[in-house]
């Protein structure tokens, strides 16, 4: 085990510096940046209407509306790209059999391109939560539709930023399996592409919405956010599946 978990951080500080200036990193920043201007922008050229009852409240269905955009169109996407573009690195040079070579446990290179994905999507969250605050600045000082006001509800929206990562474990592993079993970059995407659509149809379904792994994180915001437990559990356990899956199936394929 000590040296499975050696291997593995060897093989995720080789991913770290393979990254490096790469458009995965780049997206880390520009995918939530662009969520939240989009719901800034929104507001900023709607005509206005009654502020909400509380400054409280405001922020509240601001965070939310920014959230629900991430939640439910540009995290799915955005773990889609990124674990396509990871597995590319090797798909894209045919470096699987000088790494397969290697004196290293295979698992040890599966593991740490899952770990590197994991990180990527929970600083692009980190990074959307840390943006909401300011796109509520620019709505006080410029046009203030809801009445946002006040300080940040940060307990608030680092909840449910907390969620919505446990919640997307599913995507994560199922999407990481699909990009590193198919060397087509086509393929990884196409998949992503499909099963986010299909999830604009099932996710307004009560009784599939809360259990298919494309639209479990826009369910942390169904109802007063009773699914939220339910969610993330779900979202963790087929994480773990999804992971236990795709390492057996990683270490019995031989790759071109």
């Amino acid at each position: 085990m000590n040296a499975i978990i050696h291997a593995s951080l060897r093989a995720l500080s080789a991913e770290s510096l393979k990254l490096k200036g790469t458009l995965a990193m780049r997206l880390c920043f520009i995918a939530p940046g662009m969520v939240v201007m989009l719901s800034v922008l929104q507001l900023l050229l709607s005509k206005g209407g009654q502020p909400l009852a509380t400054p409280l409240l405001a922020w509240e269905r601001f965070i939310q509306g920014v959230m629900l955009l991430w939640a439910f169109l540009m995290l799915p996407l955005y773990v889609t790209l990124q674990s396509a573009l990871l597995a590319g690195l090797e798909h894209g040079e045919r470096q699987w059999k000088h790494l397969l070579a290697l004196p290293v446990p295979r698992s040890a290179h599966y593991l740490g391109k899952l770990i590197v994905l994991i990180g990527m999507v929970a600083l692009a969250t980190l990074v959307l939560a840390l943006l909401i605050p300011l796109g509520g600045w620019v709505l006080m000082h410029v046009h203030n539709p809801l009445g946002v006001g006040g300080p940040v509800p940060w307990a608030f929206l680092g909840l449910r930023a907390l969620v919505i990562l446990a919640a997307s474990g599913c995507i994560i592993g199922l999407h990481l399996w699909i990009a590193l079993r198919w060397t087509s970059f086509t393929v990884a995407v196409a998949t992503g592409m499909t099963a986010t659509v299909a999830g604009f149809l099932i996710g307004q379904s009560a009784r599939f919405g809360p259990w298919y792994p494309w639209t479990l994180p826009m369910q942390v915001f169904a109802g007063q956010g009773e699914l939220m437990g339910q969610v993330a559990v779900t979202g963790l356990v087929g994480g773990v599946a999804a992971v236990a899956l795709g390492l057996w199936d990683f270490l019995r394929r031989e790759y071109p």
